[in-house]
């Protein structure tokens, strides 16, 4: 699948990592009464990043990871949608996409609108300028399978990170996810909660960086780089509520 490096791009299209630049101390989330070790210590990361998560958050949440199943159904449809719009037909036949969703009722795990892209040409340009969130979306969910931990930096996942997860991360169009997910490895459901704490604490300081708060790096944009903060979160925390539709995902902050 080497066409994928050049449909994609590699790393070195990617800007520098943010830096972190928002100095405060910790000392004052110590001194919430509600505080616990797991939230300070994802407070910590976000200090030391240049984000300011606010003071008065809640630690305590009901989180139960859904079964292994649902996670992995919804990376291998995300990756059939990416497959539809960046592959052209000419690499790889409409019919194959189309028969591992259906094999694997992987149209269980898309919402409405993803439903309809299937119904597209593989060439719809606006289509495929929306998709690049989902490769976001994609990342936390990889990783939960063995992918490396997602950046909070902000920056978004070059196409040479996309293409590992497709190939390395994800089950294999001939096969059945069910059979593919035997093989695997996952992360432990007490990791997916530090890690979502994590993302929810930088998911807050984006919000209020949108409203106009200095609670993030200087050279952070809100709105682009605070929707990759965004859409990883998503997905941690749908990886976290049992029998919660993706759309239905609670992300307050």
């Amino acid at each position: 699948m080497s066409f994928l490096k050049r449909i994609f791009g590699s790393k070195q299209n990617q800007q520098p990592q943010q830096k972190a630049t928002n100095e405060v101390n910790l000392d004052t989330y110590k001194k919430i009464p509600w505080m616990t070790d797991n939230r300070l210590q994802n407070i910590q990361i976000c200090l030391e990043a240049g984000f300011r998560p606010a003071s008065s958050l809640p630690t305590e949440f009901e989180r139960k990871l859904r079964p292994s199943i649902e996670i992995a159904k919804r990376l291998n449809a995300i990756k059939a949608l990416v497959l539809w719009l960046m592959v052209p037909e000419e690499h790889l036949e409409s019919e194959r996409i189309l028969s591992f969703v259906t094999n694997n009722e992987l149209q269980n795990f898309m919402d409405e609108e993803e439903r309809e892209i299937l119904t597209l040409s593989r060439g719809d340009e606006d289509a495929r300028n929306a998709i690049g969130w989902k490769f976001e979306n994609a990342w936390t969910l990889a990783w939960f399978f063995g992918y490396k931990e997602p950046e909070i930096s902000g920056e978004m996942m070059s196409g040479e990170q996309m293409q590992e997860i497709l190939i390395e991360f994800t089950c294999p169009l001939e096969k059945s996810v069910e059979n593919w997910l035997n093989n695997l490895n996952t992360i432990s459901e007490e990791e997916v909660i530090q890690k979502e704490d994590l993302f929810y604490c930088l998911h807050n300081a984006v919000r209020s960086a949108q409203l106009g708060g200095s609670t993030v790096p200087t050279s952070f944009d809100p709105m682009v780089n605070g929707g990759v903060i965004h859409e990883r979160r998503h997905s941690l925390t749908w990886m976290l509520q049992e029998g919660i539709n993706w759309n239905e995902t609670d992300l307050s902050t």
